[in-house]
């Protein structure tokens, strides 16, 4: 089917779209989710909790929904986050997301599991690029994986620290569980036949391809050749950062860092602490530990400890621009995309990434209109109804008849 992006009108359409394109196998990876599958559903839930509270009777002749984050001017409040492996899902990859990113005028994260090199994605970049570091092989192996980075032009490094091991796969029935393809041999490739047979698209873009194997482009062998998918995600097991890493890390990068996983004020503070430029709260879109808590309910009580001491950004959940208006409007300088683009790139490839992303701009800009305010930095707690159990934000600079509207 030819111009799917053009039937995307949401996320949820490009989920379909997604799902109807690529073997169930690699459909579930990407959907991922883990245990039970609660905190994954949870963190949409969330966003779907908060309610606006628009002001009536305003029009400004123009609307500024850019910012800036870690330095770099973005043309909205949302980025694109790391997902390991987006070529198995789309031979456009991780280079063809750089390529949508760029031309959106946002950030891109690249995951440290990347099947592209970061030389390749740099080359394809227009916008800024940050690399989500994991320990391939342990910290000290990471040390030539930073310098590599560095060499390469990218502009900030990520620490991902709420994945201390492998996380228990999504419990599915047994009769729906799909596996993925080990290497590209004949032994896997009978065994993954039944899921290819009505994939037309994904498997003619792959053969095109010369039915590339997946490979870990940032972990190499000894002998200089990158790891195979399953090789390197062992690896990385081997050694997981902790917050002792971090001036071994400065020692090797001196550009903004980002620490991702933080859901709890403690170890915002701890992100502070230690010089961190950067926060995201994330619970790894509910990938990792079956039953954490979602994101966004935390947001309020880390940025009222933190201050404006670090950037603080936000994931896991979100799937529509009134919900980056909701997390921008309880303090968080930015979000993150995860599902939001994957599911548009497993359905169409690096134009599906650019659709949505237009799609964001679009649903961010009108959703500013109709709330009343001129700029993403006139959003502020007044905004948004919380649910009754959540913590309440700190009215700070505020007047007082909203402070008490807000309470009604």
């Amino acid at each position: 089917m030819k111009n799917i992006e053009s039937k995307i009108l949401s996320v949820e359409d490009a989920r379909y779209f997604a799902r109807k394109r690529v073997p169930a196998g690699i459909f579930q990876m990407f959907e991922a989710g883990s245990g039970s599958n609660v905190t994954a559903e949870d963190n949409v839930k969330a966003f779907e909790a908060v309610r606006f509270r628009p002001r009536g009777a305003v029009f400004h002749p123009e609307y500024d929904i850019s910012t800036t984050i870690l330095g770099h001017k973005v043309s909205m409040p949302a980025i694109v986050s790391s997902v390991g492996f987006l070529a198995i899902g789309h031979t456009d990859g991780e280079a063809g997301v750089a390529r949508a990113a760029g031309e959106a005028g946002t950030i891109q994260f690249v995951s440290g599991v990347t099947g592209t090199p970061i030389e390749e994605i740099m080359e394809n970049a227009s916008g800024p690029v940050f690399y989500q570091l994991y320990y391939i092989g342990g910290r000290d192996a990471s040390a030539p994986i930073i310098e590599r980075v560095k060499r390469a032009g990218v502009k900030g490094l990520v620490l991902t620290v709420d994945t201390p091991t492998i996380a228990r796969p999504r419990d599915l029935p047994y009769v729906e569980r799909r596996g993925v393809p080990y290497n590209i041999n004949l032994k896997e490739a009978i065994k993954f036949l039944p899921q290819i047979w009505n994939k037309p698209a994904w498997t003619w873009d792959f053969i095109k391809a010369g039915l590339p194997e997946p490979k870990v482009a940032m972990g190499l062998r000894p002998d200089g050749t990158p790891m195979g998918l399953f090789e390197g995600i062992a690896q990385i097991y081997q050694e997981t950062p902790k917050w002792e890493d971090i001036p071994w890390i400065r020692r090797h990068w001196d550009g903004p860092l980002v620490i991702k996983g933080i859901v709890t004020v403690a170890d915002a503070k701890r992100a502070v602490a230690e010089g961190a430029d950067a926060i995201v709260i994330s619970n790894h879109g509910g990938n990792v530990l079956d039953g954490s808590v979602s994101t966004l309910p935390v947001l309020t009580e880390i940025v009222e400890a933190v201050g404006d001491k670090i950037e603080v950004l936000i994931d896991s959940g979100v799937r529509r621009g009134t919900d980056v208006l909701k997390a921008v409007s309880l303090g968080a300088k930015g979000v993150l995309l995860g599902r939001a683009y994957l599911y548009p790139l497993l359905a169409a490839g690096e134009q599906g990434v650019s659709h949505i992303l237009r799609l964001f701009h679009q649903q961010i800009k009108e959703g500013l209109q109709f709330l009343g305010a001129k700029s993403i930095h006139d959003l502020d707690p007044s905004y948004v109804e919380l649910p009754a159990d959540w913590r309440q934000p700190q009215m700070k600079g505020i007047s007082k008849e909203l402070e008490i509207d807000y309470h009604n």
